[in-house]
């Protein structure tokens, strides 16, 4: 799988804003990551972020952090939000069977940043559901003017090492 190829798998759906004409075959590539473990899964960031005092927050502010999935699975959210999260929640929590999912996810160095599904990992991560998941990871610069808020991602995993 090339660029454009993970471009009409996943283009049309990922709303977050990604600077699709600053990548091409030459500055990036896709690759593919199977994660089951908890930690590995609670360690993806979203795009979501939230302020200081952990309300809903902006990538457009820079003293708003992004959050993990895990970070993400604790947070309480508007109620839109909240709604979409408990019902994946609900449906998930009784299944006996491991709960597959594939994500589009933008790596910049270290970083992975999950592109769309947001509610949909972090929901099932609230379920404590089994997880399998398949990482299309679109590899490419670490730089903040192809993944506004990528900057944010990069300061808050220093911080944590």
């Amino acid at each position: 799988m090339d660029v454009s190829d993970f471009k009409t798998l996943f283009g049309e759906s990922i709303r977050t804003w990604l600077d699709w004409d600053a990548l091409d075959d030459e500055n990036a590539r896709v690759e593919d990551l199977v994660l089951s473990s908890r930690e590995d899964i609670g360690a993806l960031y979203t795009v979501w972020h939230v302020d200081p005092e952990g309300n809903p927050g902006e990538w457009s502010h820079p003293r708003h952090r992004p959050l993990t999935v895990e970070q993400a699975a604790g947070t309480g959210w508007p109620e839109d939000r909240q709604a979409k999260l408990d019902g994946i929640r609900e449906e998930l929590a009784d299944d006996d069977e491991p709960v597959v999912l594939t994500l589009p996810v933008y790596r910049a160095d270290d970083n992975l940043v999950v592109l769309d599904s947001n509610h949909r990992i972090v929901g099932a991560y609230r379920a404590e559901a089994e997880l399998r998941v398949l990482l299309v990871v679109l590899a490419g610069p670490a730089s903040s003017l192809i993944l506004p808020g990528l900057a944010q991602v990069e300061n808050d995993r220093a911080d944590r090492i």
